[in-house]
Order: C-alpha cells, then structure tokens, then sequence
C-alpha cells in the first residue's frame, strides 16, 4: 500500500520527552492543526502526539513515530488506557473522544481518520466493560500522596484549577475529609466550584497568599501559576498533576521531596493488573484486524 494511505502518529510521551517539551511540540501543532482535516491532535497529562494520513510534518527535532499497523494498534493501546501511568484509567478515553472532536470541527476530517479514532473508542469502552477493579485515577493517586505526607482530614486543601481535572482533585480531597477551597483564574468559576464542595473560591492571587496556611495543595492549571513566586514562606506538600507544571521552578526546587509531578505519577506506575491487560490486548488485535480490512478496502 502505497504511504499516502497509511496512518502515522508523531509524538511526545512521558518516557521519552519532559513536560516542557511536550508542551512545546503541542504549541508547535497546534499554529497548524485546523489547517489540516487529515491531522487530529491528542495531548493528555503524560503525551503529545499527531495523528494523520498521508505525508507527516516536519518537525525541528528528531520525534518518535509510527506508521501504518503501528500507529493503530498505539492508538489503540492508548485509548484502552494500556499506555497510561494508571492502567486502564478513565481520562486517556475522554480526551480521546475531545480529539476527534475537536478534528471534526473543521468540518473536512479525512473518514479514515474519523474511522481509526471511533474505533479506538470502541476499543476503550470494550477494554474496561468487564473490569471490576481499578488502580484509581491521576486524582486519586495526587491526593494519595498528599495523605502520606500531611493530614488532611478536617483540615484546609487548597486545590488550583477548576476545570475538569481540578473538579475531580476537589471531589477526591473532600471525600478524604478535607476542608477545601478552589482557586482559578476565573473567579466565577471558582465560586461555582467551591458552592459544589461547601468551601470557598478564590482567584490566584488570593490562592498564593492562602497556599502556606493549608495542609496540602493539589494543581491541575493550565499555565504557570506565577503568583506563586511571590510567597517566601514555607509550603505544605504540592501535588501538582498539570503539564507542563503549574509551580513555577524556583518553588518546585525549594521543597525539598515536597513535590509530586505528573511525571514522577508516570514513573511511580503502581503493578499492572494483568487480567485488564491480557483482554485489552485481545481486544486491540481484533480490532486493528477489522480497522485494516476495512482500510484495504478503500484502496
């Protein structure tokens, strides 16, 4: 089969590449993705990576890529939550699903990449059907952490970012008993948040002043929290799951084994459940079958 028919992926993953520059080649795609209806983009916590048919872009560094079977069966692997820190997890599906359709937007999305990614969520929903048991999520595992270093039943956790990560920090720390209040850059927002959880919004201003006064601080920002640079006094234990980070450096190298980042998260993995992988994994084989069938089909 000729290239021009065969899907790639180039991309960024944990394993391979920091959050910073991970969120770099993000900027990079992203001047350039609605250009393109054969292009969809898929960026998580732990990876950055561009999905297409036909001639793959061309990138200022040496990036990671897979063509043809390859590129399926990753995809796949991915939206079956096999290649996430927390094995089978739920949120690599979601922001499967927000790619697609975020590609579809234009208007123009090339039907084989349509194809390749509703199959891929095919492949995630059948992956977890039969799963009765799960490592937990990112969230979880961030509040975990915290818990193991500060005691945060009935007392303040401060939890910056109200979008969809930072709604489920403040569902999980509040179920641990904790008192919280939600920062964001947008203060309705934040309040909105807040009311949900009986505590009280703020906007990151205030956040930086309060930050120090908490038990424990859980992140999930997009961009740089800077007003955080300002504090000089001592702070509680951060577990911050945005990427890039949301601390700035000069804090993150002062906390002396105080902070948990979405990267120290991929490579603390806790132990495979094998049974999700050994059906996952059947799951995937039969699928890219069917999905390369198809594709030949076409040709």
């Amino acid at each position: 089969m000729s290239t021009l028919r065969l899907p790639w992926m180039i991309g960024l993953q944990a394993d391979n590449a920091s959050a910073e520059d991970r969120d770099h080649f993000a900027q990079q795609i992203a001047r350039h993705t609605p250009d393109h209806g054969d292009w969809i983009f898929l960026s998580t916590c732990h990876r950055a990576e561009l999905y297409g048919f036909g001639s793959a872009p061309k990138m200022d560094r040496d990036i990671p890529t897979h063509s043809g079977d390859a590129a399926v069966r990753h995809l796949f692997r991915v939206a079956a939550g096999l290649e996430s820190a927390i094995i089978g997890e739920e949120e690599v599906l979601h922001q499967v699903r927000e790619a697609l359709a975020h590609g579809r937007t234009s208007g123009a999305l090339d039907p084989r990449l349509g194809r390749m990614f509703e199959t891929a969520i095919s492949v995630g929903r059948f992956a977890r059907a039969s799963r009765t048991s799960t490592g937990g999520n990112l969230a979880q595992r961030a509040i975990a952490w915290l818990q193991e270093r500060a005691e945060i039943a009935g007392q303040s956790v401060l939890v910056v970012g109200a979008g969809r990560m930072g709604s489920i920090l403040a569902h999980v720390a509040r179920g641990a008993g904790a008192k919280v209040t939600i920062a964001s850059r947008n203060q309705d927002r934040a309040n909105r948040l807040a009311r949900v959880y009986g505590g009280r919004g703020v906007d990151l201003s205030e956040a930086a002043d309060v930050a120090p006064r908490s038990a424990a601080i859980a992140i999930a920002l997009a961009g740089e929290w800077i007003e955080l640079r300002r504090t000089n006094l001592a702070l509680p234990p951060i577990a911050d799951i945005s990427a890039p980070p949301a601390v700035p450096a000069s804090i993150r190298a002062r906390l002396n084994g105080g902070f948990l980042g979405i990267d120290d998260l991929y490579t603390a993995s806790p132990a495979v459940p094998n049974a999700y992988v050994e059906n996952a994994s059947r799951i995937i084989e039969t699928k890219a079958r069917e999905f390369g069938a198809w594709l030949d089909r076409l040709t």
